[in-house]
Order: C-alpha cells, then sequence, then structure tokens
C-alpha cells in the first residue's frame, strides 16, 4: 500500500488492496469502511488480545487500510462538485416571464 507519508490521492490499486483488507465491495462507502474497521478492531486490535504476540503484526494493513480509504473518501469530498444552487423568483418579475423563462436563464 502506499505510504501514509504520501499526500497525493491513493492509486486505484491501492484502494482496491485496502478494501479486499477490510473485506469491503468496490463501492463501499465511507461509512461501510469506518464500520468494517471498527468491526474488525474490536476483533483483532492487540489491545483485545494481549495474550497473542502476533496481534500488533495482524492489525497493522488493516489500520493502514483503513487510513488510506480514510483519506481518499475525505479527498473525494473535498473535490466533489457542490450541488448547483436553485434560484429564486424574485418578487419584481411577472408570473407569466418566469413560467417562460425562469427555469432555463
Amino acid at each position: 500500500m502506499a505510504d501514509a507519508a504520501n499526500e497525493g490521492a491513493p492509486s486505484e490499486r491501492d484502494r482496491v488492496e485496502a478494501l479486499r483488507t477490510l473485506g469491503l465491495p468496490r463501492r463501499a462507502n465511507a461509512e461501510e469502511v469506518r464500520a468494517a474497521y471498527l468491526k474488525l478492531a474490536r476483533e483483532l486490535h492487540p489491545d483485545v488480545r494481549r495474550d497473542d504476540p502476533d496481534a500488533a503484526a495482524r492489525f497493522q494493513p488493516i489500520a493502514a487500510a483503513y487510513e488510506l480509504l480514510r483519506r481518499y473518501h475525505r479527498q473525494v469530498a473535498a473535490t466533489a462538485a457542490p450541488a448547483p444552487a436553485r434560484r429564486e423568483r424574485p418578487g419584481n418579475f411577472d408570473e407569466r416571464w418566469w413560467a417562460a423563462f425562469g427555469e432555463r436563464v
């Protein structure tokens, strides 16, 4: 997976690999990613499995995958185009004009 120091967008290959690590489909949204991470964290976190010496090594890829997907979804949300603003009907226009041209202007 991509370096944590790499501030650019993760590659598609890294994103798909991270989704596989968390057991998610390719079209998983941010809420699904978070829910899958929390479920795995409750099961595999080293603080929960204190008697397992390999718990930290097994949990590390899960945490890295979550961080990569969290950055990806944050970047997608930041670069998403805002919804077009709906124009209000001005009070000084005749209703006939608004009916004919209002939504097209």
